[in-house]
């Protein structure tokens, strides 16, 4: 029960870290809008070519068509370079969060103009963790692919691993700038010493988002039970439009907290300092005694 309190505590001061710094949404607000852009840049070209088409159905001819014998080749390269792609957008954005985050718990102003000047400044480094992460995404997802069930059981278990082990990257890359091997190999080292409390807390940020996103579905609800009493369609539109900005909302507000929490942990594990707008007996509880 009492790494369950910590992590409630952990994520309640990292909340307020936000609520008195709201700027530190705009950061997973550009990183969503760049995303999608991303996905688009990929989808509608692959799309109107008909290479999506190819490489969905080489899933049943082998890996091979009568346009490409090679598409299966083409997919996995495609998959690289979107994760690529996708990877750099969100790992730049959480850089400039956590460089702006830091900035904070040492009691200086942050401003979203400093945190991408601090991330395009880290740019190496991001570019070769990057590089890491989608050439782990791409061969995981190969395997996936071309095993049975337990294989991807397997698989899972495997790319489950890779996200905690890599867990302080970030914050790592933020404050030491090392190489992508350096970074995995030191969040590694600092998450052995905590006592689960960061990923309790992730866990318990999880079940928090999944609730308010299904409290959020109530306005489209009530919208439909409107639409059938009137007859008319501007309540579940209204209803509608209600819920998707709630989500949005939830989805930034969970994602500004969860790069918080792994800022000021990190800055504890690796000063012992305690970051601003967090306690120490919360901190000190999330990390074994030497």
């Amino acid at each position: 029960m009492a790494l369950f309190a910590r992590s409630a505590a952990l994520l309640r001061q990292s909340f307020n870290v936000l609520r008195h710094d709201k700027r530190l949404v705009i950061f997973p607000l550009l990183s969503s809008i760049a995303c999608l852009a991303v996905l688009a840049s990929f989808v509608v070209p692959l799309v109107m070519t008909g290479v999506l088409q190819q490489i969905a159905a080489s899933s049943g001819t082998g890996g091979k068509t009568a346009m490409h014998p090679y598409i299966r080749e083409i997919g996995t390269l495609l998959t690289f370079v979107y994760y690529f792609a996708n990877y750099f957008v969100i790992v730049f954005f959480n850089t400039a969060l956590v460089a702006c985050a830091m900035e904070r718990f040492a009691g200086r102003e942050p401003t979203v103009g400093g945190g991408l000047r601090h991330a395009m400044g880290l740019m190496p480094q991001i570019v070769g963790w990057v590089a890491v992460s989608a050439t782990v995404g791409t061969l995981l997802k190969a395997i996936e692919d071309h095993v049975g069930f337990v294989g991807k059981l397997v698989t899972g278990l495997v790319g489950f691993a890779w996200t905690i082990a890599t867990y302080f990257v970030v914050p790592v890359l933020v404050a030491e700038r090392l190489g992508p091997i350096e970074a995995v190999q030191r969040s590694s080292k600092m998450l052995s010493k905590t006592w689960g409390t960061a990923l309790i807390s992730n866990v318990g940020l999880g079940v928090i988002g999944f609730l308010l996103y299904a409290a959020a579905t109530i306005p489209a609800i009530v919208g439909i039970v409107f639409m059938a009493q009137m007859n008319h369609w501007a309540p579940i539109v209204i209803g509608g439009g209600i819920m998707v900005m709630l989500m949005v909302g939830i989805g930034l507000v969970t994602s500004a907290v969860s790069s918080i929490l792994v800022a000021a942990l990190y800055r504890y594990a690796a000063t012992g300092e305690v970051p601003g707008g967090f306690e120490e007996s919360a901190l000190r509880g999330a990390f074994r005694v030497k």
